[in-house]
C-alpha cells in the first residue's frame, strides 16, 4: 500500500481557505445600512456587474447598491432575459457568482425559469427580489403584484425549489446574518440563492460588514480516503483496457491541472461528456473526443463501448446522453464520494482527495494508442483556408471549420439547444478556450443572454454562440443591451426555418426572417 499524502496537506488547511481570498472592497462607509451591506458583499464576493429589471419593491435598495462605484447596474430587457445573463456571467466569471435584482413576485416568477436551469447546471445566481413592506407580512389585506391571494409566502416556496436558500430580510430578526448566511450556502454549494428584501429594509441601519468567512469543503476522513484509493486500486489493477470519462461535475469540483495530472498518471484514453466539453484541453495526445452514447462517432464509440473499466471523473448520467447497456463497469470518482462498480459508496470524502493519492500512489500507467479522429472538420488556425476557393459549396464541415478558425485561448464558445448541440461537438477548442451549454435543462433561447454575460465576465476575451434560428426568436430583444454596451461577442444563426431538431410539424416551424438585419432596427 502506498503512502498516502497527509490530510492536513493535500487540503491545504482548509480552516485557512475560510477567509475570502480576494481584495478587500473599496466601498467603504462610515455608517452602513442593509443596502450598502449588500452593495459591499457583491464588491467582496467578486462581483462587478449585478443585472436588473427595476420595480416598485426594489428602488430603494438599489438607490443604495448604486453607492458603490465599483459595481456596475446593467438594465436587462426582461426577468428571464436578466436571469439567463447571470447565468452565462457567472459560468464565465474568475469568482463563478453573478447577481440579478428583480421586484416581487410579478418580477420574480418570470426569472425562475432561469434559476431553474442554473440550478440544474450548478451556478451560482444570487436572486435579489424587492418585496412590499414589512409591516404588510401577515395582514389580511391584498397586494398588488401577487396572483390575488393574502398567501406573502408563495414566491419562498417556489424558489425553495430551485435554490439551495430561499430566504426573506427581517426587522425583527439579523437582517445581515441571514443575508451572509445565503450568500455562504451560495458559494458553498454553489447553487443559487433567493433574498426576498422588504422595502423598509435596504435603508435599515446595521453594523460595518466584517469579512465574509465561507465554510469550504468538509475535512475528509482519513480512513474514508484510504478505503476509496483501495477499492479504486482494485479495480484499476484489473483492467486491461481502462479509459477516462470526464463529467459535467468536474468543472466545479476539480481544478485542470489536478485533472490534467490524473489523467497523465493513468496514462488512458480520456472522453469527455457532451456538457463537459473543455473541462480537459482537448489539445492533450490523451485526449480521445466526446462519449456521448450513441450520438457518438464510431471510432469514440467502438473504444469506449469495448473498454473494460470507466473511470468517471464527475460524471452524471441522464437519458440525453443515450448510453446503451450493457456498460462496462465504471468507478466513479464524485465531488463528495467515490461509487464502486457494484455500486456502493464510500462517502466522507472529496474528490480532490481521492485524485491526489492516486497521482501520488504507485499505481501503473496505461499507454494511449495516438487518436486518429474520424471528423469531416479539419484542424485549422487564423482563418487559413476557410474561404478557398470561393465558389466552393458552403457545407456543414466548412461552417464549423470556420468557426474553429477564429478561437482562441480566452475566448468562449456557448451553443444553444439543438442541432448546435450536435455541431458543436465537432468543433476542435484550442487551449484556453471554454465552452458551455445547458444541457441538463435545455432552456430553448438561454444562450443569446448568457453571451451577453459571458463577454461582460470575459471583457479581453471573446464569445461566440451557435444558435438556431428558432432559439434567437426567444429572446432576441437582449440584442440591444449588447449594443448598448459595446459588447463584441460573435453571433452564427443557423436558420433552420424552424424547431428542426424536434420531428418536424407544422408547429415546429416559424416565419422566416432576415437576421443580418436585427442589429440595424434595435436601438
Amino acid at each position: 500500500m502506498p503512502e498516502i499524502p497527509s490530510i492536513e496537506a493535500m487540503t491545504n488547511a482548509v480552516a485557512g481557505k475560510g477567509h475570502m481570498s480576494r481584495p478587500a472592497p473599496t466601498f467603504a462607509q462610515s455608517e452602513y445600512n442593509v443596502g450598502k451591506y449588500l452593495a459591499y458583499r457583491l464588491e467582496e464576493i467578486g462581483i462587478k456587474d449585478y443585472f436588473v429589471i427595476p420595480g416598485d419593491f426594489n428602488l430603494l435598495l438599489l438607490d443604495q447598491i448604486l453607492k458603490n462605484d465599483n459595481l456596475r447596474l446593467v438594465g436587462c430587457c426582461n426577468e428571464l432575459n436578466a436571469g439567463y445573463t447571470a447565468d452565462g456571467y457567472a459560468r464565465s466569471s474568475p469568482q463563478r457568482v453573478a447577481v440579478v435584482v428583480v421586484t416581487f413576485m410579478v418580477g420574480g416568477l418570470s426569472l425562475i425559469n432561469a434559476i431553474a436551469g442554473a440550478y440544474s447546471d450548478r451556478v451560482r445566481v444570487i436572486v435579489v427580489c424587492g418585496a412590499p413592506p414589512s409591516d404588510t407580512f401577515g395582514q389580511d389585506s391584498l397586494i398588488h403584484h401577487t396572483t390575488g391571494l393574502k398567501d406573502r409566502d408563495q414566491a419562498l416556496r417556489m424558489f425553495e425549489q430551485v435554490t439551495a436558500a430561499s430566504v426573506r430580510l427581517d426587522r425583527t430578526a439579523n437582517a445581515t446574518a441571514i443575508l451572509d448566511g445565503a450568500l455562504i450556502e451560495c458559494l458553498d454549494k454553489s447553487l443559487p440563492v433567493y433574498i426576498e428584501v422588504p422595502i423598509d429594509i435596504p435603508q435599515m441601519p446595521c453594523e460595518s460588514p466584517m469579512p465574509l468567512i465561507v465554510r469550504g469543503p468538509p475535512i475528509p476522513s482519513p480512513n474514508s480516503v484510504r478505503h476509496a484509493f483501495n477499492v479504486f486500486g482494485s479495480h484499476w489493477r484489473a483492467a486491461k483496457r481502462p479509459v477516462i470519462i470526464v463529467g459535467t461535475l468536474a468543472r466545479h469540483s476539480l481544478a485542470t491541472d489536478r485533472l490534467v495530472s490524473l489523467v497523465e498518471k493513468l496514462g488512458c484514453p480520456v472522453f469527455c461528456q457532451p456538457d463537459a466539453k473543455s473541462v480537459f484541453p482537448e489539445p492533450h495526445p490523451q485526449f480521445q473526443g466526446t462519449f456521448w452514447g450513441s450520438a457518438s462517432d464510431e471510432a469514440c464509440l467502438e473504444k469506449v463501448m469495448r473498454a473494460d473499466l470507466w473511470v468517471e471523473v464527475g460524471s452524471r448520467w441522464f437519458d440525453y446522453h443515450m448510453v446503451k447497456k450493457p456498460k462496462p463497469p465504471q468507478v466513479a470518482i464524485q465531488p463528495d464520494h467515490l461509487r464502486a462498480p457494484d455500486g456502493g459508496s464510500i462517502n466522507s470524502i472529496t474528490i480532490e482527495d481521492v485524485c491526489d493519492t492516486i497521482i501520488h500512489s504507485d499505481l501503473n500507467s496505461h499507454y494511449t494508442e495516438p487518436n486518429v479522429s474520424t471528423s469531416d472538420v479539419k484542424l485549422i488556425r487564423d482563418g487559413e483556408g476557410v474561404h478557398k476557393p470561393i465558389n466552393q459549396p458552403l457545407t456543414s464541415a466548412r461552417i464549423l471549420e470556420g468557426i474553429q478558425s477564429i478561437l482562441k485561448r480566452g475566448n468562449t464558445l456557448i451553443v444553444e439547444a439543438g442541432d448546435s448541440w450536435f455541431n458543436g461537438q465537432k468543433i476542435k477548442l484550442p487551449y484556453g478556450v471554454d465552452y458551455q451549454k445547458q444541457m441538463m435543462y435545455g432552456s430553448i433561447g438561454w444562450s443569446l443572454p448568457a453571451i451577453l454575460g459571458s463577454q461582460l465576465a470575459r471583457p479581453d476575451g471573446r464569445t461566440i454562440l451557435m444558435i438556431g434560428d428558432g432559439s434567437f426568436q426567444m429572446t432576441a430583444q437582449e440584442l440591444s443591451t449588447m449594443i448598448r454596451l459595446k459588447a463584441n461577442p460573435v453571433i452564427f444563426i443557423f436558420n433552420g426555418l424552424g424547431y428542426k431538431i424536434q420531428v418536424s410539424r407544422p408547429v415546429d416551424t416559424i416565419e422566416p426572417s432576415n437576421h443580418s438585419d436585427w442589429s440595424e432596427y434595435i436601438p
